[in-house]
């Protein structure tokens, strides 16, 4: 390369790093200081008096307490349940496995604040089970409805983290285990389990971070129960206190960050450490009667979460006003009337996100792995930093950032889709750069060796060859945006509801039935898209079954 052209190539390189990081600045940057600037300068006068007015009460002290006794309670039982499927699902041959594994996805189409709905509908005051069934009547609102839920949703992240764990463990070295007379329970607690706990303790402490996010739970079927984040939602929406809504979101971010750290140190360990063989079948263990007991518990999770997801069904076509349970579809009525807008924004809005969050994600894991743009470790950090960054304080974030000069945006469509990409790019970047470390690069450097630029190679070669990847991602990015509420609640308008808000507000007021029609909804869109997701990655794992037996060089 001429100097010339060193020159230009190093410029464009500078311009194009400037470019990203203004706009990771204004969208991820600019709100998180816009929050810690509040919680320091209440009333227009810098201190520490949002802080200290927190302090001096009990209260603080006390959702401290509380916030983090429920997340760490339900994250531990969450890794247990979902490690426990984990190993029936890939270390077993039990009946209905198949089963067990499809209910520990259901989470991810059944938010926690729709089940809560079909958690009150069964066990409520008025519950199917509790009142209709078992003639009595039992207060579900309290600290330990919270840990219940919270457990049931998070479990998934451990299912997830813990298969992939185990699937990536070389079974030759259970197989020597057990051919030096090892047995079944000792061959799992010393090899299988001792392998794969670092991704394991990984999905605890994500899963901690998940809980000490979550505000809708304890809004719900909290009743008195208050963490930091249903605190701050309630200082802020409820008492127009921006101060203590940030100082408590800075709290909140602060433990967050601290979870994230350990969650980062131990996946990269797990990815240093692992010994895999993919050419070999994982074994198979004969775990006897305790296995048959952990079996029983996981059947015993199945038919819970299928109990659940039937109780949003029941509750949305049945008049359960008085305990008829007659058939009705007046709920609906709402959702084709008042409703319409919300699901209408709710579609356009969550494949605007899927969209620009796939695109974005893989454009931006191609300068930062392939083209390295100067500044590339710093972008990606920033980038991937809205992952550890609780919903509640993005929200206040965006509230309060972009509610004044120089850019207004309360009130428009743009501020909600801004809100969603931040927080779903994360996932994007992560699964693009995962992508391109398994791509052949020979095609790209022999589209820049014949002299085709960067952004020709990467449009005419690049995309078309991940576009099953990023279809599936823009996908899961699409689930996820119709069920978020964490982030939004704070920034929704009349004019940009949302089907989740909807769902939310209707559960506060007690109208369990119109609850459920709006989730049905939100239900068929999120199960669309997740059957999609599972489409578009068979065919992705085919195709890559496929690069893997083409002799190109140049992997990386």
């Amino acid at each position: 390369m001429s100097a010339p052209s060193a020159v230009l190539s190093r410029n464009r390189g500078y311009a194009i790093s400037c470019a990203v990081f203004a706009v990771l600045l204004l969208l991820v940057g600019y709100p998180a200081l816009t929050v810690l600037v509040e919680s320091l300068r209440p009333g227009g006068e810098w201190g520490l008096a949002a802080y200290a007015r927190l302090w001096e009460g009990p209260r603080l002290r006390a959702m401290v307490g509380s916030s983090l006794g429920v997340a760490l309670a339900g994250s531990l039982a969450a890794s247990l349940m979902g490690g426990a499927l984990a190993v029936v699902v890939a270390k077993t041959d039990a009946p209905l496995k198949r089963l067990m594994g499809a209910t520990a996805l259901l989470p991810i189409i059944l938010p926690g604040f729709v089940t809560s709905i079909a958690y009150i509908f069964l066990f409520g005051r008025n519950g199917l089970i509790t009142y209709r069934w078992l003639h009595i009547s039992w207060d579900v609102y309290s600290w330990k409805s919270v840990l219940v839920l919270q457990a049931l949703d998070q479990t998934t992240t451990a299912f997830l983290l813990s298969l992939a764990a185990l699937r990536h463990i070389d079974p030759a070295l259970e197989e020597a285990a057990g051919s030096l007379g090892a047995g079944p329970w000792r061959v799992l607690r010393t090899i299988t389990l001792a392998l794969a706990s670092p991704l394991g303790a990984a999905a605890f402490l994500l899963n901690f971070m998940h809980s000490m996010s979550d505000f809708g739970t304890p809004l719900v079927v909290g009743g008195p129960f208050d963490t930091l984040a249903s605190a701050s939602y309630t200082q802020l929406i409820g008492r127009y206190d921006a101060a203590s809504a940030s100082a408590l979101n800075v709290i909140l971010l602060g433990f967050c960050l601290l979870a994230y750290s350990g969650y980062g140190a131990l996946e990269s360990r797990f990815g240093r450490d692992r010994v895999m063989d993919q050419s070999r079948p994982v074994a198979r263990l004969d775990l006897g009667w305790p296995g048959r007991a952990v079996w029983a518990v996981c059947l015993l999770f199945s038919v819970y979460m299928l109990a659940l997801l039937g109780a949003v069904l029941l509750a949305a076509f049945t008049r359960n006003a008085g305990n008829s349970f007659a058939p009705t579809l007046e709920y609906f009525q709402t959702v084709f009337t008042r409703g319409f807008a919300s699901t209408r924004n709710t579609l356009v809005f969550s494949l605007a996100v899927g969209a620009l969050s796939a695109l974005g994600g893989q454009v931006l894991a191609y300068l930062v792995k392939r083209v390295r743009i100067p500044g590339a470790r710093l972008l990606d950090v920033m980038a991937t930093l809205p992952f550890a960054v609780p919903g509640t304080f993005i929200g206040v974030g965006y509230a309060l950032a972009f509610n004044r000069p120089p850019l207004i945006l309360t009130g428009t469509w743009a501020i909600v889709v801004l809100n969603l990409v931040v927080r779903k790019l994360p996932m994007g970047l992560r699964a693009g750069a995962s992508v391109l470390a398994r791509q052949n690069r020979a095609q790209e450097e022999a589209s820049l060796c014949l002299g085709a630029s960067r952004t020709r190679t990467f449009l005419r070669v690049v995309l078309p060859s991940v576009r099953t990847a990023m279809l599936a991602g823009g996908l899961y990015a699409f689930v996820t945006s119709v069920q978020a509420l964490g982030s939004i609640i704070f920034i929704i308008t009349p004019g940009t509801r949302l089907l989740s808000v909807d769902v939310f507000e209707a559960v506060v007021r007690g109208e369990v039935g119109q609850a459920a029609a709006f989730s049905t909804i939100m239900l068929a869109m999120a199960g669309a898209g997740a059957a999609l997701i599972v489409l578009a990655s068979t065919r992705n794992r085919k195709r890559n079954e496929l690069d893997d037996r083409l002799p190109f060089p140049g992997r990386g």
